[in-house]
């Protein structure tokens, strides 16, 4: 990468802090800092969990609150930034009545963000400023007002903040998007949405620069085979992840006399009634066993899968931008079974010989007999390739603060 430039603003919506979208912005944080003099971080949220270290020359300056009607109404307090407010507003063109209410509270929002003690500190110097929204939503309703400061503006978009058909309306698309030099989108899918909907921005504007994940230590080798089937998950427990479905997958394939061991990461509202189904599968079927490990580091998932060799990673969400929990098992070559959903497509398939795609609603014998067909030539499928041709975190950062840059 070519010499540091000026100064970066960089709005997330948890990091530093390690929750949310730490998992993605901790892979890009330290090719930001190399291309960059300085780096200035505002969040969202300040989540009560520890914050991570930062590279030398990035400062967290704080965070500006979440989006609600009262801070809506703070905006109002500014008559220059409530002035602008309304000229945004009345920029989105023709919407209902639910969208234009949305739009009132998004472009108010963004002038309280916009008056925030660390937005501010963050304009304070004469240094040029480029600016870097890693969402496309919330955090990003501040944009229209640092663009008459800023050198260049960049915003990423995943699935969450841009696809309405799954997500719903989303707020000040022309003010966010359109006026924003570069709009990074993390799936070829993304950038064709932007193509087909978003007829205001420039398709020389739009890139693909997917996320990633770094490489990891080599797989510790096995000393000996594995005494069960060992297949592992790692998801949110909520009802659009549908991991009660993967216990059914191990719980069929254990019936069927196979000895199956399950491992799941993560947690949710859902959580308790999935550990209750696995008690009782667990107590009808002896050659199942389940654990659930609930939320822990990404640490300790990576290492999980350094150790325990998995034999396949399942995910069969409902929706999905491109999972990050899959490209964690495809840069240790675990093969994958996945629903095709999103762009999931672009990192598993039998074509790309990571694994193998199923419907969203395919019914459960057919993921059990994907989940057989890998366990019958596991030398068909190679997800680590997959993962250093498109997913390594040393090459998309870099590629990412480049296109940000400018």
């Amino acid at each position: 990468m070519s010499e540091a430039a000026g100064r970066l603003l960089l709005l997330t919506h948890q990091y530093p802090y390690d929750a949310g979208d730490a998992a993605f912005v901790r892979n890009e944080i330290e090719a930001l800092a190399s291309a960059f003099d300085k780096v200035l971080v505002v969040s969202l949220t300040a989540p009560a969990v520890a914050r991570l270290a930062l590279p030398r020359n990035v400062r967290y300056l704080g965070a500006v609150g979440t989006i609600t009607p009262a801070r809506a109404a703070r905006g109002l307090r500014h008559p220059r930034r409530a002035a602008r407010a309304l000229r945004v507003f009345l920029g989105e063109g023709a919407r209902s009545l639910t969208q234009m209410r949305s739009d009132v509270i998004a472009s108010l929002c963004g002038a309280w963000f916009a008056s925030h003690p660390a937005i501010n500190q963050a304009l304070a110097s004469a240094q040029p400023l480029t600016v870097y929204s890693f969402w496309g939503v919330d955090i990003a309703y501040v944009l229209p007002w640092l663009r008459p400061r800023a050198r260049r503006i960049a915003v990423r978009v995943h699935r969450y903040d841009l696809d309405e058909r799954t997500a719903g309306y989303r707020p000040l698309r022309r003010a966010v998007l359109g006026a924003a030099d570069v709009v990074l989108t993390i799936a070829e899918s993304g950038r064709d949405y932007l193509r087909d909907r978003a007829p205001y921005i420039a398709p020389g504007r739009i890139v693909i620069r997917r996320l990633g994940i770094p490489s990891q230590p080599e797989v510790e080798p096995r000393t000996q085979p594995a005494d069960a089937i060992q297949l592992v998950s790692c998801s949110s427990v909520i009802a659009l992840k549908r991991v009660d479905r993967i216990l059914d997958t191990a719980a069929e394939l254990a019936r069927a006399g196979e000895r199956v061991s399950w491992t799941h990461f993560g947690d949710g509202p859902l959580f308790e009634a999935l550990r209750a189904k696995a008690v009782a599968l667990t107590s009808e079927i002896p050659s199942l066993s389940v654990e659930l490990r609930g939320r822990v580091p990404a640490a300790q998932v990576l290492e999980h899968h350094r150790v325990n060799h998995p034999a396949v990673f399942i995910n069969l969400s409902t929706i999905e931008g491109i999972p990050v929990s899959a490209m964690e098992a495809a840069c240790f070559g675990i093969p994958i079974v996945a629903t095709d959903v999103g762009s999931t497509y672009e990192l598993v398939g039998e074509a790309l010989g990571s694994g193998i795609l199923v419907n969203p609603d395919d019914d459960i014998e057919t993921v059990v007999s994907a989940v057989r067909t890998i366990l019958a030539e596991p030398t068909r499928f190679d997800s680590k390739r997959v993962w250093a041709e498109r997913f390594d975190a040393a090459i998309n950062s870099t590629a990412a603060a480049t296109s940000v840059k400018g």
